[in-house]
């Protein structure tokens, strides 16, 4: 390798270079072991706080990995972070922009891999009665509001979070635009491009293209029926170091999986281990039956930064969501949320409030909780009568993660079904780097129609791929 003067200026970045380009020439193959830290120092004439810094921004990027006990080596296949500016057009489709282009004007379109619940299944009368007793009442607000969000709402929000186990005061939330620029706000501003951070593989698709686009390195966390793979996590650990997890512990998306609690309790000890942020993803929350543990009750907030949203329990156009984290981070977060938008709009946010005021807001909960339970067996029982493999059987929330066994990638069926107008959710738009996979997301909503179970069963004369 170069050995250069002392005097000369970014000798980090120089060390890194100079490894990248051994490691790209082939001059250090893969698995090939660097000198220690010591070694090369003494080799390069510069301190051992230079090799060390070098070669912690090279396990960063996914350069290089350490082996406790042996040393650094090289990745056998280097991890390049997509430069921040990414064009969009190179990022993955996620279902919202397919549902937009192809079935804004189809009425027959079967949306089954779509991410939202159908209009009706919302209780609109319960968001009339919110604005007529506002408009009655002279609640609406015509300026910009707090920038952190309506007080009351988060005042509210703060003793049902303290209800679960957590801690917190109204200072402790920020109100968003839905959870996905909660999730947005937070990685924006915890991470710069370049950073690792873990996200669950597979994953929220648009939460994968927002990341991708912002230059960070993802690296997935393989899942399994009770959450991430903890030997894979661990494994992940030794060759990282992230900055932070984003995970959705509950009823995941696309999955439907939840967190075991024996999981729940391993990932928070190997982030306090490992000294990352867990960004906790709990949007379905309110269409649990069960009240779960979550990770901001077991790691606190200097921990676990916590997100849900309302969504899914009240509408999807409403666009209320939440951000609770320790209060230092708030002042980050309040900072880069009037930089990129300034305030959210008060008006649904005053919505979100009188809705919740509502006494027969937790029946129609029940209610909505209800009908998915039935839509979940019911879908259920069509996949095991075309012998298709299921993710995981939550029995809840909105969605199902299924495969056919004769299919290696999920894609080409989906593209066949979009000619029928059946809008399908191929596994791939849920993994780190668009990678293939034959799973596919159904939305348990919209998997009842006879004409989407017909094509599923006539799909398996397709040839496999």
């Amino acid at each position: 390798m170069t050995v250069w003067n002392k005097a000369t200026p970014t000798l980090v970045e120089r060390l890194c270079a100079s490894i990248c380009s051994a490691i790209k020439s082939g001059q250090l193959p893969p698995g090939a072991r660097l000198p220690s830290i010591r070694r090369q120092a003494a080799e390069l004439g510069v301190s051992t706080f230079t090799v060390a810094d070098a070669y912690d921004r090279l396990l960063t990027q996914g350069h290089i990995q350490s082996r406790p006990g042996s040393g650094f080596y090289v990745l056998a296949r280097p991890a390049v972070p997509a430069p921040i500016g990414r064009s969009l057009s190179d990022l993955p489709i996620d279902e919202h922009w397919l549902l937009h282009k192809v079935y804004e004007h189809a009425e027959r379109g079967i949306a089954a891999g779509g991410g939202w619940l159908p209009a009706q299944w919302y209780d609109a009368e319960a968001l009339n009665r919110a604005l007529r007793s506002m408009a009655r009442d002279g609640m609406a607000r015509l300026d910009y509001g707090d920038p952190r969000g309506l007080l009351p709402l988060r005042q509210l929000l703060a003793q049902r979070i303290t209800e679960q186990g957590m801690s917190a005061t109204a200072a402790s939330f920020i109100l968003t635009q839905g959870a996905s620029q909660a999730l947005e706000m937070v990685a924006a501003t915890i991470a710069r491009a370049g950073d690792t951070l873990l996200v669950d593989d597979p994953a929220y698709c648009n939460l994968l293209s927002s990341l991708t686009y912002r230059g960070f390195h993802l690296v997935g966390v393989p899942w399994t029926a009770t959450g991430p793979d903890i030997g894979a996590l661990k494994q992940l650990l030794t060759q990282h170091r992230p900055r932070a997890y984003f995970t959705n512990p509950r009823l995941h998306n696309p999955t439907g999986a939840s967190y075991s609690p024996a999981v729940a309790h391993q990932v928070v000890a190997l982030a306090e281990q490992n000294d990352f942020l867990l960004i906790e993803d709990d949007v379905s929350a309110d269409l649990s039956p069960n009240r779960a543990l979550t990770l901001a009750a077991l790691g606190g907030a200097e921990r676990v930064v916590y997100i849900g949203s309302f969504s899914k329990s009240m509408s999807p156009g409403l666009r209320v969501g939440y951000i609770c984290a320790a209060e230092s981070l708030c002042e980050s977060l309040v900072r880069f949320k009037m930089l990129s938008g300034l305030t959210t709009p008060e008006l649904n946010e005053q919505l979100a409030l009188a809705i919740l005021g509502q006494r027969d807001y937790r029946r129609q909960l029940e209610r909505l909780r209800n009908r998915l339970a039935e839509a979940h067996y019911q879908t259920e029982r069509h996949f095991d009568a075309l012998g298709w493999e299921v993710f995981a059987r939550p029995g809840a929330g909105v969605y199902l993660f299924a495969r056919p066994q004769s299919v290696a990638d999920s894609h080409p069926l989906a593209e066949a079904a979009l000619k029928e107008d059946i809008l399908l959710a191929p596994g791939r738009l849920f993994r780190p780097h668009c990678a293939a996979s034959p799973w596919l997301r159904f939305n348990v909503a919209f998997s009842q129609s006879p004409r989407l179970w017909d094509f599923l069963a006539r799909s398996g004369d397709m040839p496999c791929t």
